[in-house]
C-alpha cells in the first residue's frame, strides 16, 4: 500500500479504536458516562493488542500486513457479535446532571483545541534515516521487517561471502560486544549463527510498529508513527493527572508537557522514547484507577498489566519495574479486600515480561548481553543502589516471615512513624535537589570513559545533569517539580500515588545521577523523556493546582501568575526546537541517489572512519532501498585474490558492483579490476548542533561528498 501519511495514521487509530472500544464496552457500563476515559482506554486496548500481535508475527518470521489485517478482522468481528448479543436488552444509563455535562463539554473542547495545536507541531518528523545512530537503525529495521517478515534474517550475499573476507569487509568487534562482527552499526553478525545471519540490536516493539507504518505508507509512514506516540504519551500523562486531581490539573500538565523542547524533539525523532512514555503512563493511569477501586476492576488491572508488560518489549532498561508486582503482592496479601482483578494484572504482565526475556536472548542476544553487562557495571560504580535494594528486600522478606503478632506490631509502629518518615523523605528530596543543582556541578569533576569506536573517549558531565534538565524545563519548572514531589510525599503519599511517586523518584534519582554520555546533548536527554520529564511536569501541575485551591480570595492570582511564568518558561526554553526539522529533504536526496544504482547492486564504501559515510549512507541504502552494502574496514586484512574472485562472481550473478569513495579514504584494493569513470554525488542539509557543554541552539550545515564508480567485470591486462 502507498497511502498518504495522514490517512495511514487515521487508519491505525480507527483500526485500534473500534475493537478496543468494543472490548471496553463489554467489560461494563461505568465508562460510558466518561467519554474521555472510554475513548482513551479503548484506543489503548486496541493499540496494545495489535502491537503485540504484530511483534509476535515478526518474532515467528511471519509478519505481513495482510495477515495482521486478517487477525484484526477476526477479532473485530467476534467483538461485534458478542457486543450485539450482550447489549440487545441493555439498560440505558441514567441522565447525567447538567453541571456534569457542561464540565464534559468544556473538557472535550479544551482537548480538541490542544489536539489541533499539537498536531501541527508534532507531525513534522525529522528525516533521520541515516545509519550509525539508533534513530536510523530503527527506521531501517521497520522497512526490513516488511521485506523479510522477521526480525532476524539472512542476507543472501553475506551468506555466500568467503569468510576470509570478513575481517576486511565487516567491522571487527571487541568481545564485550557479544558478536565478532557487524555488517553495519546495529546489525550484528553472530559467530555461531548460520552463514549470512544478521541479528539487529534493540527490543523490537517500536520497529514492528514502524513496519506497520512502512507497509501502509512507505518510509514517511514510518516516521509519522513517532509523532502519534508523542501525542498519546501526552494524553497518558493527562489521564494520570485527571484520575488523581481532576481534568483541570490534567490540562495544566498536558500543556506543560506538550510544550517542552524535549517532548517536541522526541515526538519527531524516530527512537522509542515517546512510545515508552505512552506505555508507561498508560500503565500508571490504569494502575491508579484499579487501586482507587474504579469499576470495573478487571479492566483497569488488565490495561495496567498489558501496558507495563509492553514496556518490557520496548526497552531493556525497564526491568527494574518488576519490583512493582513484588511489592504489590505484599500489599495485596495484607489487604484482601483489594485483590479484585489482581489476576488480570499479573497474568499479562508476567507473560509479557517472560516474552521480552526470551526475545532478548533468542532474537537480540548480542544487544541483550551487552546491555545487561552495562547495567552491572553501572551498579558496581554506584554501590549504594544495589545495597539499598538488598536491604529493602531483606526487610520485606523479614516482614513476610515474621509471626502475625510481630507483623501487626510492625505495621502499628509504621503507621505511627509515617508522618515523620514522609517528612524526612520530603526534606531529603529537596536537599538532594539543592545539592544536585547548586553544589554537584562545582564539587564533582568531569570524567572520561574509553570508547571502542576508534579508540577515543566519551566525556561524562553527569555532575551537571540536573542543571541541564533545567535548560528544557526552566529553573522555575525544576523548582516547582521538586517542591511538588515534596508536597505529594507529605500530604498525598497513599495507594493512589504510591506507584507514581515510587517510579518517578527512582528514575529521577537514577538518571539524574548518571546518563550515558553522547556528543549530541539533546539526544543524551532521551533518558528523561519516558519517566523523569512527565514526573516533574505532573508534580509541578499538582503543586500549582493545590496553590490555587488553598489560596484565599484575590491571592489566588499569585498562583495564576506563577502558572503563567511556569508555562512561559517552558515555551521560552523551547525556542528553536519548534520550527527545526533535522535532515529536512534528505529522503528525496536518497531517492535520487538510489536511482543512480541498478537494482540488487553491491556497494562497497572506502570510508576509513570508525563510523562514517559507509555507515551513514550505506545503512539506508541497504535496508530502505534494497542494495547490498559493504564497507572496506581493514585493507590490510583483505585477501586481494579472493576479493577479486568475489567481485567477478557478483558480476557474473547479475549484481552490479560500485566503489563509493570519500576523499582521504582507502584506495581501490584490486588494481586488476577496472573502475569505470566516477560520478560525483553529495548529500546535504541542516541539523541541530552536536554539543557537550551547552544547550544546542545553532543549526549546522552538513555536506557529504563522495564519488561513485562502477566496477568492470573484465580483468585489466
Amino acid at each position: 500500500m502507498n497511502l498518504p501519511e495522514p490517512l495511514a495514521i487515521v487508519l491505525i487509530v480507527a483500526a485500534a479504536l473500534l475493537p478496543g472500544s468494543l472490548i471496553v464496552s463489554l467489560w461494563g457500563k461505568p465508562l460510558r458516562e466518561d467519554p474521555v476515559a472510554f475513548l482513551f482506554a479503548g484506543l489503548s486496548f486496541g493499540l496494545l493488542a495489535f502491537g503485540w500481535l504484530a511483534l509476535t508475527l515478526a518474532e515467528l518470521g511471519g509478519f505481513s500486513l495482510t495477515l495482521l489485517a486478517a487477525l484484526w478482522l477476526g477479532i473485530t468481528t467476534g467483538a461485534v457479535i458478542v457486543w450485539l448479543r450482550r447489549t440487545r436488552h441493555r439498560v440505558m444509563p441514567l441522565p447525567m446532571p447538567a453541571a456534569h455535562r457542561r464540565e464534559q463539554r468544556w473538557e472535550l473542547a479544551a482537548l480538541g483545541l490542544w489536539l489541533l495545536l499539537v498536531t501541527g507541531i508534532y507531525f513534522r518528523p525529522h528525516e533521520f534515516i541515516i545509519g550509525g545512530a539508533d534513530a536510523g537503525v530503527y527506521a531501517s529495521l521497520g522497512a526490513n521487517i516488511v521485506r523479510t517478515g522477521s526480525i532476524r534474517f539472512v542476507d543472501p550475499v553475506l551468506a555466500a561471502l568467503d569468510p576470509a573476507l570478513y575481517d576486511g569487509l565487516l567491522r571487527t568487534l571487541p568481545t564485550s560486544e557479544g558478536a565478532p562482527y557487524y555488517l553495519l552499526p546495529g546489525f550484528y553478525v553472530p559467530a555461531a549463527a548460520p552463514a549470512g545471519d544478521i541479528t539487529p540490536q534493540f527490543y523490537h516493539l517500536h520497529p514492528v510498529w514502524f513496519a506497520v507504518g512502512y507497509a501502509l505508507a512507505g518510509l514517511r509512514g514510518e516516521l509519522w508513527l513517532t509523532p502519534l506516540w508523542g501525542i498519546l504519551g501526552c494524553l497518558a500523562v493527562y489521564m494520570t493527572a485527571r484520575q488523581l486531581w481532576g481534568w483541570k490539573v490534567g490540562l495544566l500538565a498536558l500543556a506543560g508537557l506538550s510544550a517542552t523542547a524535549l517532548q517536541i524533539w522526541f515526538a519527531r525523532y524516530p527512537t522509542a522514547e515517546v512510545l515508552t512514555q505512552y506505555l508507561f503512563w498508560t500503565g500508571i493511569w490504569a494502575f491508579t484507577a484499579w487501586l482507587e477501586k474504579r469499576e470495573p476492576p478487571a479492566l483497569w488491572a488488565a490495561l495496567a498489566g498489558v501496558a507495563f508488560g509492553e514496556v518490557f518489549l520496548t526497552r531493556i532498561d525497564a526491568y527494574v519495574l518488576l519490583i512493582v508486582p513484588i511489592l504489590l503482592a505484599v500489599w495485596l496479601w495484607q489487604t484482601p479486600a483489594a485483590r479484585r482483578g489482581a489476576r488480570w494484572f499479573y497474568v499479562p504482565l508476567l507473560l509479557l515480561a517472560a516474552q521480552s526475556l526470551l526475545h532478548g536472548w533468542l532474537l537480540s542476544r548480542p544487544y541483550f548481553a551487552t546491555q545487561i553487562r552495562f547495567g552491572q557495571i553501572v551498579m558496581r560504580q554506584g554501590l549504594a543502589l544495589p545495597v539499598i535494594a538488598v536491604v529493602f528486600l531483606a526487610v520485606v522478606a523479614g516482614f513476610l516471615m515474621a509471626q502475625p503478632a510481630r507483623r501487626g506490631r510492625a505495621l502499628h509502629w509504621l503507621r505511627v512513624a509515617r508522618p515523620i518518615l514522609l517528612w524526612t523523605a520530603a526534606v531529603g528530596v529537596v536537599s538532594l535537589a539543592l545539592y544536585a543543582y547548586f553544589l554537584r556541578p562545582i564539587i564533582e569533576p568531569a570524567q572520561a570513559y574509553p570508547y571502542w569506536y576508534g579508540g577515543g573517549e566519551l566525556r561524562s558531565l553527569d555532575q551537571e545533569n540536573f542543571v541541564r534538565l533545567g535548560w528544557y524545563l526552566s529553573p522555575l519548572g525544576v523548582a516547582l517539580g521538586v517542591l511538588g514531589a515534596g508536597r505529594l510525599l507529605v500530604r498525598q503519599a497513599d495507594r493512589r500515588t504510591a506507584l507514581l511517586l515510587g517510579t518517578g523518584l527512582f528514575f529521577s534519582a537514577f538518571f539524574l545521577w548518571r546518563i550515558s554520555a553522547n556528543p549530541h546533548q539533546v539526544y543524551a536527554m532521551r533518558r528523561y523523556v519516558p519517566y523523569v520529564l512527565p514526573f516533574f511536569i505532573l508534580c509541578a501541575a499538582y503543586l500549582l493546582g493545590w496553590l490555587y485551591r488553598v489560596l484565599p480570595g484575590k491571592t489566588r492570582w499569585l498562583s495564576v501568575g506563577l502558572t503563567a511564568l511556569w508555562l512561559v518558561g517552558i515555551v521560552f526554553s523551547a525556542r528553536g526546537f519548534v520550527g527545526q526539522v533535522d535532515y529536512r529533504g534528505l529522503i528525496a536526496q536518497f531517492d535520487r541517489l538510489s536511482a543512480a544504482f541498478e537494482p540488487s547492486s553491491v556497494l562497497i564504501f572506502n570510508d576509513p572512519a570508525p563510523v562514517g559515510i559507509g555507515d551513514f549512507v550505506g545503512t539506508p541504502l541497504r535496508f530502505l532501498y534494497g542494495q547490498t552494502v559493504f564497507t572496506l574496514r581493514n585493507p590490510k586484512a583483505l585477501d586481494a585474490a579472493r576479493f577479486e574472485e568475489t567481485v567477478r562472481r557478483w558480476n557474473a550473478e547479475g549484481h552490479a558492483v560500485y566503489w563509493i569513495a570519500v576523499e582521504g579514504g582507502f584506495p581501490w584494493p584490486s588494481p586488476a579490476l577496472p573502475l569505470l569513470p566516477a560520478e560525483a554525488h553529495q548529500l546535504s542539509g541542516q541539523m541541530l548542533e552536536n554539543t557537550y557543554d551547552h544547550k544546542p541552539q545553532r543549526l549546522n550545515d552538513f555536506v557529504w561528498r563522495f564519488s561513485v564508480a562502477r566496477v568492470g567485470a573484465e580483468v585489466r591486462q
